[in-house]
């Protein structure tokens, strides 16, 4: 049984493309993106014209400040030099640099991020739901995934931390951390302007501005960025294109140092983004089991589909919008001590949600209207104490205190063709017709915490650590949903009264859940030589239970049990012909008890939150980076996880099954993890002489690759994503002092057809449905800086 679609390949295959970049050097390893982790001085000089071995990378994943290579932790880093020069503006364009992230996207708010296959996987998000990767910007935690949407501007660095976190940051998680960092304000005058312009109406802009306020003791960074883009997808229905995008950040931060012992920024953000999207387009129908037959259905209804998802048509008669914004403010004073650093971050943050989806993706009054409206506010208090300096025992300790409140506006509302789609062709349309459900949620969470992390150096060459945490959380949440309208089901319509419950009915009800548990990790380290470090890790993560705030189908809790995993780490880290090489390599063992996931019923477009009794993720990671020469940095990462449902016996069928009450999906692959991932790529840079100038020519090229993945939790095959690569490249001139930049560059070369998600269409009619991945782009930027 085979997908009704097929996507052409166009691009060059994993096996060769690697052939031809690993051929370019002697060399059989690359360089890592984590080469433009470099100081702030370093990455704005031009890289590798002065010294061809690969720079140092200092991370502070660990609060302190640390050489990568001595840090026995699976971590990768970004930085911003890397991030400007290929254009990356969100987490999304990360995983292609970082192969063992996964990011799945249907729209903003449905916005699924996993680690090494563990997180969040597929399926719409929830209000009442933790994410299992967390999101930190500026060492504050964002609870909602769809924080990770928005654009990133003045950027120093991004480290991506693989494997449960707890016993350092504020947030417990089961899967990994993202940690962004901004760019610090400066008490040396500094500016920049980029500018972007590209086909489909692109245009970007990035502004930043640092400088003293007062000698010495005052500093402030204004950071902007805007950017626009028409759509590529083209709505019959209107004329109109559509998933573009209106993006627009600002960022303000102020640093005061009134002594040398003493720090407090200020930073406080704010974003929006006003997009028309996410329509999906109609990528080919089945004849599933239940005798539906989604072409009969709508050719019924005087309307014929065009089943060509690349030629980009959509075809919907109702508004499809994705509008949200976020923003925030912080406060974080760091207090040095003889032999530590006490700090504390307070902060406030919020989000905004307005949807407005057309949910049958057809021009047919299928569903007239369909929203999940959110807003979002939380407050969180993280308080530490690290060590600081030269120690036989390093340490770190905190207490964090977490509350959310999330209030969820619901709407749905069926039109003429709703009982043909959902209830069958032989139940009247009057049944379904002005159908509305109408439902409030609220979802409110306190957490409180004590962590903390101790090194012990036996040796100079072996170390021990050993991190605890306890957490706390209690969790509220209240639902009540209210079914109205549509003409009065008697007389002859009244046998129809169960089909139309079967829609959906009033229902309300209030739940609560507490728990505490422990979590935490030991780590064995040994510095085999200067430049070899071998290390060991066992964690156990936690992460509280969740609250189903919907109508449920019958024998599901309201309540989903706390999720606990087990991870067992073996990792070297290596430096080689004299840091001209850094090879680093891990193998994982993850197991996951009560993993929690969305599950999605097409049948009636509805989704809650289930235990998965056991997943297993296991495999191992390589990350290289080398320069072999003055100009030349390379890099390559790869990832092989087998993520796995060990334990999965009553897990809800796909389209190919839906007859079938439950499917057994034990020993099948998660959804939305493929196989095998890798990224590679480099620049080349040639020193010019333009009159009194000194400039250099450059040239890259960045490719990424991952396996076939299903796009949805019951593995259907008619979810499944075939095998993806992609390349993107740029040819650029700038100078040598880095105040000029101007490039050329293209996303997706060589034009590959994709998805970005697949999966069945409301009401199990057999209609598939897709949102396509871009095109080819291209365009030109230009930067300046003084």
């Amino acid at each position: 049984m085979n997908p009704p679609y097929r996507i052409p390949a166009r691009a060059p295959s994993p096996r060769s493309l690697l052939a031809g970049l690993m051929g370019a050097t002697a060399l059989a390893v690359l360089a890592s993106p984590a080469r433009a982790a470099d100081s702030a001085a370093a990455a704005a000089a031009s890289p590798g014209l002065d010294d061809a071995a690969v720079s140092q990378i200092v991370v502070t994943a660990r609060h302190r400040s640390e050489d990568s290579q001595k840090v026995p932790i699976a971590l990768t880093v970004l930085g911003g030099a890397l991030l400007a020069k290929t254009d990356t503006t969100g987490i999304a364009q990360v995983s292609q640099f970082v192969p063992s992230i996964q990011f799945t996207f249907f729209n903003a708010r449905n916005a699924n991020i996993n680690i090494r296959g563990l997180g969040a996987n597929v399926g719409l998000a929830s209000d009442g739901l933790e994410p299992g990767v967390g999101f930190y910007v500026d060492q504050v935690y964002y609870d909602r995934p769809a924080a990770a949407t928005f654009e990133l501007a003045d950027v120093d660095r991004i480290e991506v931390l693989r494997g449960p976190q707890g016993t350092l940051f504020g947030k417990n998680t089961t899967a990994g951390a993202i940690s962004i960092t901004s760019a610090a304000p400066s008490f040396k005058p500094e500016a920049s302007l980029e500018l972007t312009g590209g086909d489909y109406g692109l245009f970007q802009t990035k502004a930043q501005v640092s400088g003293p306020l007062i000698d010495d003791q005052l500093a402030g960074r204004l950071s902007l960025a805007s950017s626009t883009r028409e759509g590529t997808v083209t709505n019959l229905a209107t004329g109109d294109k559509v998933n573009g995008y209106l993006n627009l950040t600002a960022r303000g931060q102020l640093l005061w140092v009134p002594t040398s012992d003493l720090k407090v920024k200020l930073i406080a953000d704010y974003s929006k983004q006003d997009a028309n999207c996410c329509d999906l387009v109609l990528a080919g129908a089945v004849l599933p089991p239940n005798g539906k037959n989604f072409v009969r259905i709508v050719e019924g209804l005087g309307y014929t589909p065009l089943l060509d998802p690349f030629a980009r048509k959509a075809d919907t008669n109702s508004k499809v919008q994705a509008r949200q914004e976020t923003g925030g403010i912080s406060l974080q004073t760091e207090w040095s001590l003889p032999k530590a650093v006490i700090t504390s971050i307070t902060a406030w943050r919020f989000w905004n949600w307005w949807p407005s989806n057309d949910s049958d993706y057809t021009p047919l009054s299928v569903l007239t209207y369909s929203q999940n409206a959110d807003a979002q506010n939380q407050l969180s208090q993280e308080l530490r104490i690290a060590s600081t300096g030269v120690n036989r025992i390093d340490y770190v300790a905190g207490l964090y205190y977490f509350r959310e409140q999330v209030d969820a506006r619901i709407l749905q509302q069926f039109g003429d063709a709703g009982s043909a789609f959902f209830l069958g062709a032989a139940v009247p349309s009057a049944v379904a017709s002005g159908y509305t459900l109408t439902g409030t949620g609220s979802f409110d969470t306190t957490s409180y915490a004590a962590f903390g992390q101790a090194t012990w150096h036996f040796t100079s060459r072996l170390s021990l650590t050993g991190g605890l945490r306890y957490t706390y959380d209690d969790k509220n949440g209240r639902f009540h949903q209210l079914a109205s309208g549509g003409v009065p089901l008697t007389g002859a319509l009244a046998a129809f009264a169960p089909y139309r419950l079967a829609l959906g009915r009033s229902v309300a009800f209030s739940i609560r859940d507490g728990k505490g548990d422990v979590s935490g990790q030991a780590n064995i380290a040994y510095q085999v030589t200067s430049d070899v470090l071998a290390y060991a890790t066992y964690a156990r993560g936690f992460k509280s239970g969740g609250l189903n705030l919907t109508q449920l189908p019958a024998g599901v809790s309201p309540v989903v049990a706390p999720e606990s995993i087990d991870s067992y780490e073996v990792g070297l880290k290596t430096r080689l012909l004299d840091g001209h090489v850094t090879l680093n390599a891990d193998g994982f063992w993850q197991e996951d008890s009560d993993y929690q996931a969305n599950i999605t019923d097409p049948a009636t477009a509805k989704q809650y939150l289930s235990n998965i009794p056991k997943v297993r993720s296991r495999g191992f990671e390589l990350d290289a980076q080398a320069q072999p020469i003055d100009g030349l940095s390379l890099y390559a990462s790869a990832t092989w996880d087998e993520a796995t449902y060990i334990s999965y016996a009553d897990a809800p069928c796909g389209l190919e099954h839906v007859n079938q009450p439950h499917c057994d999906l034990s020993g099948r692959p998660l959804g939305g993890t493929p196989r095998w991932a890798a990224s590679a790529g480099g620049e080349y840079s040639h020193g010019l002489a333009l009159g009194p100038h000194e400039a250099e020519a450059y040239a890259g090229v960045d490719y990424s690759y991952r396996s076939s993945l299903y796009s949805a939790a019951t593995d259907s095959i008619y979810s499944r994503l075939p095998a993806l690569t992609l390349v993107n490249a740029r040819l650029g001139l700038r100078s040598r002092d880095g105040r000029w930049d101007a490039d050329i560059w293209a996303k997706n070369l060589f034009d590959a057809d994709y998805f970005s998600f697949v999966g069945a269409g409301v009401g199990n009619t057999g209609a598939l449905t897709a949102l396509p991945g871009d095109p080819r782009t291209f365009g030109v930027t230009v930067r300046a800086r003084y």
